[in-house]
């Protein structure tokens, strides 16, 4: 076979080679020339020959050294998102830097993918096993950063994209409640936080209801008493600000986690007295306190004793703590949402109106917050419902 004129034979210690130069454009539109050698002349000549037509097409892709490392963390310092939100991003990326940050974006193939969803179902990770909601996300964020890069003329296809989500199991509510305390237990959980309770129980009074009211841990823990409208016929309370704890420390921030969170709750009859009693209590606590008082001046309405906020990790330790103090077995805190939700159900609410109370934002839910109109008064009346549970 006659080698053509853009093939340059190399006698190597190895033996014979067949080397191309090839002119690629990369992402950013420099020029430069790729080395290529085969072991066979044949190879050579399909290789030129793929490339040229490539390049000819629009088509090509030059080769490129950037790493999934690299790659994700660009992608991230580029998005202008709220500082939770970047950190729940950051999150879902680690596996994929843990398991192939060092591997050029180039090299991912679609069973690369495949595998570490794989092992991250099945808890073969160091992180241990993902749930669906969490593997979920870790692939949405990574076909994001995959298709800014086929964007850019990086890669060829987004091979993340071929990977199908995991599917929710038939059957699966919309809303998990699985877990939720009994009306039985809510009272006795009640009770045993009321008056007559021991010091420490009692101060964790309001925290357990405003956990039994269905809040997100971050919204209990950012909750401050400029959002609580004491006064008035209808007292009510904002649910906007959050504090978030993340790898790198605690994030507060003054907007909701989605729009869908952000929402002004008519406070419950059996809530009231009690939101008043800690209120005059903590602005006793803080004229004794004088200079050694750290809250903020617009100060958080869940606080430790000179003011400050609570880690929301710690509001966990405050809600185990709370379920053996009233002998009630084991559940999450996030298990209180799904409490509230379960009352709400049984007492005949219907879904608009529990995702409404909630902030909820998801699924078929999400749906129909869209296209029904949720009112003051079906508020009123969930709140009424609830109230009917811890009264």
């Amino acid at each position: 076979m006659k080698i053509p004129s853009y093939v340059t034979v190399r006698e190597l210690p190895s033996g014979r080679r067949y080397e191309v130069r090839i002119e690629v454009t990369g992402p950013g539109g420099e020029r430069r020339q790729v080395r290529r050698r085969f072991k066979v002349l044949k190879d050579a000549i399909a290789a030129h020959a793929k490339v040229t037509a490539e390049r000819a097409a629009g088509t090509h892709i030059a080769p490129t050294d950037l790493t999934v490392k690299s790659a994700c963390e660009a992608w991230l310092s580029g998005k202008r998102v709220k500082p939770t939100t970047h950190a729940a991003y950051s999150f879902a990326l680690q596996p994929v830097i843990d398991t192939y940050g060092d591997r050029k974006v180039q090299s991912i193939t679609k069973a690369d993918v495949e595998t570490l969803v794989a092992a991250l179902r099945d808890g073969t990770t160091p992180r241990g096993k993902w749930s669906r909601t969490s593997i979920n996300p870790l692939l949405a964020r990574w076909r994001s950063v995959w298709q800014d890069l086929h964007a850019q003329g990086v890669l060829a296809r987004n091979v993340v994209a071929l990977v199908e989500p995991l599917r929710k199991p038939s059957g699966e509510a919309a809303m998990k409640t699985d877990d939720a305390l009994s009306e039985a237990e809510v009272e006795q959980l009640v009770d045993a936080h009321g008056e007559g309770a021991e010091p420490s129980p009692r101060r964790r009074e309001l925290f357990v209801h405003l956990a039994l009211l269905g809040m997100r841990r971050g919204e209990i823990s950012g909750l401050r008493w400029s959002a609580v409208q004491l006064t008035g016929e209808n007292p009510t309370l904002t649910i906007r600000a959050t504090r978030i704890a993340t790898v790198s420390g605690i994030i507060e921030q003054s907007d909701a986690k989605t729009a869908a969170s952000a929402r002004t709750l008519p406070i419950p009859a059996h809530l009231l007295p009690i939101l008043r009693r800690v209120r005059k209590e903590q602005r006793a606590t803080q004229l004794r306190a004088g200079s050694k008082w750290a809250g903020p001046k617009d100060g958080y309405v869940i606080a430790l004793d000179l003011g400050e906020a609570p880690s929301p990790r710690t509001l966990n330790a405050w809600w185990n703590a709370s379920l053996r103090d009233a002998k009630l077995p084991h559940r999450r805190l996030h298990a209180s949402r799904h409490t509230a939700a379960s009352l709400l159900n049984l007492r005949g609410a219907p879904v608009t109106m529990i995702a409404a109370w909630l902030g909820h934002g998801d699924g078929g839910v999400l749906a129909m917050r869209t296209y029904v109109h949720t009112t003051d008064a079906i508020l009123q009346a969930a709140a009424k419902l609830l109230g009917g549970a811890a009264g």
